[in-house]
C-alpha cells in the first residue's frame, strides 16, 4: 500500500514539474565515458537565464539528476548537456543509452549563484562539474572576473578542438580513478588563495566537502565559497 501511494504522489508530481524535449544529437568522447547530449528544450526561454542553470531530468523510476548546460543557443531553444558516465549511478546509465529523437523528461531545477563583487575566481571540480564551469565562465566578466579552472577528468581523453580553443584557461587533469579531491589540492599547493574573491566547487558531492573543508582552513583565505553536488 505505501509503495502504490508513494508511486501515486510522484506521478502528480510529474504531471505538474515535467516538461518533454527532445536528443537531436548524442557525441561520445573517446573513449566514450564523457557523452555530450544536444538536446531541444521548446518550453524553455532561454534569453532569461541570469544565472548558472540546471535542468532537472528524469533518468528513472523516481529518479532524477541536476544538469548545467555547457552552452546553449536560445533562438533554437537548444543545449548541449555534458555528463561524465565513469561512475555507476542512474544518470551515468540513462545517458549511456540514449540515442538521436528519443524524448527526455525535464523540469527546471534550482540555479548556482553569480559572484556578487569583482575579483578572481578559481573553479575546481570534476567531470560532473565541466559544464557548471563552462556556463560560469560564459556569465562573468573575463576582465572584472577571470576564472581559472581546474578540473579533473577520469579518463585520458581526446578533447574535442573547439573545447580547447574556446576554453584554454581550463586545466584539465585526466587519469583513471584518482581521487579527485587530493589531485585538486595539489594542483593548487602553492598558489596564493587570498587573490581569489570566490571558489566555487563542483562535482562528486564526497570530493566537494573534502575540497571545501580544506580550502576553508587556508590561513588567510576569506573568498566566499560556492559549493555544488552531483551524483551520479
Amino acid at each position: 500500500m505505501a509503495n502504490g501511494i508513494k508511486k501515486a504522489v510522484f506521478n502528480l508530481i510529474e504531471k505538474a514539474l515535467i516538461d518533454e524535449g527532445e536528443v537531436l544529437e548524442v557525441r561520445h568522447w573517446e573513449p566514450a565515458a564523457m557523452v555530450e547530449l544536444v538536446v531541444y528544450l521548446p518550453t524553455v526561454d532561454m534569453t532569461k537565464w541570469k544565472s548558472i542553470p540546471r535542468i532537472k531530468c528524469k533518468v528513472g523510476e523516481f529518479e532524477y539528476r541536476d544538469y548545467s548546460p555547457a552552452t546553449w543557443n536560445a533562438g533554437k531553444h537548444q543545449c548541449t548537456v555534458l555528463i561524465e558516465t565513469g561512475h555507476k549511478g542512474f544518470g551515468s546509465a540513462w545517458a549511456q543509452q540514449l540515442r538521436v529523437g528519443d524524448t527526455i523528461q525535464f523540469s527546471p531545477a534550482s540555479t548556482a549563484s553569480l559572484p556578487s563583487s569583482d575579483g578572481h575566481v578559481l573553479g575546481l571540480g570534476d567531470g560532473s562539474a565541466l559544464g557548471h564551469f563552462m556556463t560560469l565562465k560564459q556569465m562573468i566578466s573575463p576582465g572584472r572576473q577571470p576564472l581559472d579552472a581546474f578540473v579533473y577528468l577520469n579518463e585520458v581523453y581526446t578533447l574535442p578542438a573547439s573545447l580547447v580553443a574556446e576554453h584554454g584557461g581550463f586545466n584539465f587533469m585526466m587519469r583513471k580513478d584518482a581521487d579527485a579531491a587530493e589531485l585538486l589540492l595539489k594542483a593548487i599547493q602553492g598558489k596564493d588563495l587570498t587573490r581569489y574573491s570566490a571558489v566555487y566547487v563542483a562535482g562528486h558531492i564526497p570530493m566537494v566537502q573534502t575540497v571545501r573543508k580544506a580550502l576553508k582552513a587556508v590561513p588567510g583565505f576569506r573568498a566566499k565559497v560556492f559549493a555544488n553536488g552531483f551524483w551520479s
